[in-house]
Order: C-alpha cells, then structure tokens, then sequence
C-alpha cells in the first residue's frame, strides 16, 4: 500500500544569531575575501571548532571509536599575531606548532584544479588531512574488508568541515570548502604542508568577505 506524503511542521529559525537554525540558514560559502587580517584569536576559534578537545576525551566533531585520525595544519599569511608559515593544530594542548615558516598560500592554492584564481587571497588555509593507514587498520574487521577506515575518515572531515562553516558564520567570517585538487601535487609541495603518511582530505579558506571592507 502506496503512503501519502506526510506533511511537517514549517521550520522557522529564530532570529537570535547564536541558534544553530540561525547559523544554518546564513551559512554561505564566501569565495571573495577583503585584505583585513584575522586575528590570531580568530584562527583559535576556527582551529577548536574543527579539532579542538570539548571534554575529556572528546572534540568538537565526532570520530569513529574516537580514533581522530584527522590533522587541521593553519596556512597562515595574513594574520595579526601570527607569522606567516604552516602549523599544525595539537587539540589537546590547543596549540599551533610551527612546521614551516613563510607564506604558502599561493602554491597551496595552485594545487587546486579551478580556484587558484581566488583562493590564494584568505587570510588562511585549514588543511584537513587524515591517516588512512591506521583508520584502514583499526577498522580492518568491519566489511568490506579493508576500506571501511577510509569511510569513517571522509566522514569526520566531513564533521570538521561543517564545524568550521558554522563557526565562521557566527564569527561574521567567510570560509569556503575546496575539495577539488590535484592530490600529488599538493602531496609533492616542498617544503611539505601535509603531515608526512597522511592523505589530503579539504581545503578550507578563512578570511573577511570582501563586502565587508570599507
């Protein structure tokens, strides 16, 4: 027996900017950023939001038997109280750890297959990248054999880089998800960005939008 559609109840945010229904309705993508730099502060909110500790044990987006094979690495280039260079996230201490200094936002964004063009003008790039290997191996039991790790890994990405939307809508920043480069190019760069063993999952540009200058 064929069912009738099932009517809802209309979903109506309120206009508090702190609801979450708020936060999902002003949700845009932002591919014009302005000159302002962000404050080191900023990028703080924006690194807890996509890996930052919560409780004991746990973070701001979930992940499979709380494995967390997810690495955040800040490009930074125009930040006040952060000089220009690639730092890793360590969520447990909530601090950035130098990798390399310098600003690589341009030949980061080169890897990109269509967004060179702009991409390059955040202020910074979140690099989400993940540890195949061992979500491949602590998964190994689950069918289909071997590749259900790999699942879970895209889908905490996935977690990290909606936390990451979010937050910048609260914050009044613009962010946009760049998922489409060109793996061994960015995996070749040198000096490396990407943790060493690990797979480049997103890309993330941070900054103020454009329409807000003046």
């Amino acid at each position: 027996m064929t069912q009738s559609e099932v009517p809802l109840t209309p979903v109506r945010p309120t206009a508090a900017t702190s609801t979450l229904g708020s936060l999902l309705v002003r949700r845009r993508s932002t591919r014009s950023f302005g000159p302002r730099p962000l404050s080191i502060a900023q990028v703080a909110l924006m690194a807890w939001a996509a890996q930052g500790r919560t409780t004991e044990g746990h973070r701001s987006c979930p992940s499979a038997h709380a494995l967390y094979p997810i690495t955040l690495t800040v490009i930074a280039g125009n930040v006040d109280g952060l000089a220009a260079g690639a730092y890793r996230y360590d969520a447990e201490r909530h601090v950035l750890i130098p990798v390399v200094g310098g600003d690589h936002r341009d030949r980061v964004a080169s890897t990109t297959l269509a967004d060179q063009g702009w991409l390059r003008h955040a202020a910074a790039l979140l690099l989400l990248s993940g540890d195949m290997d061992a979500a491949m191996q602590h998964f190994a039991d689950q069918p289909p054999q071997g590749r259900r790790g790999q699942r879970y890994v895209w889908l905490e990405a996935g977690h990290a880089s909606q936390n990451i939307y979010l937050q910048a809508t609260e914050a009044g920043l613009g962010a946009v998800l760049v998922a489409g480069f060109d793996d061994d190019q960015l995996l070749g760069l040198t000096p490396a960005v990407v943790p060493s063993g690990q797979h480049p999952l997103a890309l993330l540009g941070i900054g103020h939008p454009a329409d807000q200058e003046g």
